[in-house]
């Protein structure tokens, strides 16, 4: 009988192990969303594609445009958190 539980519960950990692993394929694909604050839009940016042109304001309150910081050198581009 304890084999059989055994089996059981390992059979039940191997069942949640591979949900849970198609779970976060479905989100980092974009055909879920995590969570209902997730805000992403499918398709939106690629890794290694070239931005849109942004108006950001600096923290002076002056804004300021990526198409000038293009023109001088490359841009690396962090949005989110960072802690």
């Amino acid at each position: 009988m304890p084999k059989k539980r055994l089996a059981w519960a390992g059979a039940l950990a191997a069942l949640v192990a591979v949900a849970g692993a198609a779970y976060f394929e479905l989100v980092k694909a974009g055909v879920l969303r995590y969570n209902r604050y997730d805000r992403r839009d499918r398709g939106s940016l690629r890794v290694g594609a070239t931005a849109p042109d942004l108006t950001l304001t600096m923290y002076d309150g002056s804004p300021l445009r990526l198409s000038e910081l293009w023109k001088s050198r490359p841009v690396f581009l962090v949005f989110g958190s960072c802690t």
